[in-house]
């Protein structure tokens, strides 16, 4: 038995006829990354707070833990939450 696992790619029109049958496929929506609010704790990479940003999300960046009680009030206006 082969530890490798070999992914083949389906053809654009086998997968539209697959997601035409099920019942539960739903559309994907496109969204502007920079209505996406993004926070990020406890010293999360620098770089990965720069690639985000550069994609156009909107990150708030922290490098300690917050207080419950702030932590509970930031989390009402994200949609991420990075550790």
């Amino acid at each position: 038995m082969s530890d490798t696992l070999k992914i083949e790619s389906v053809p654009i029109s086998r997968r539209d006829s697959f997601n035409a049958r099920d019942q539960h496929t739903r559309a994907l929506k496109p969204f502007n990354s920079g209505d996406i609010k993004i926070l990020l704790l406890e010293n999360v990479s620098q770089k990965a707070v720069d690639i985000l940003k550069k994609a156009g999300y909107q990150v708030e960046f922290h490098t300690k833990a917050l207080d419950k009680a702030t932590l509970i009030e930031k989390i009402k206006d994200v949609h991420v939450v990075g550790i």
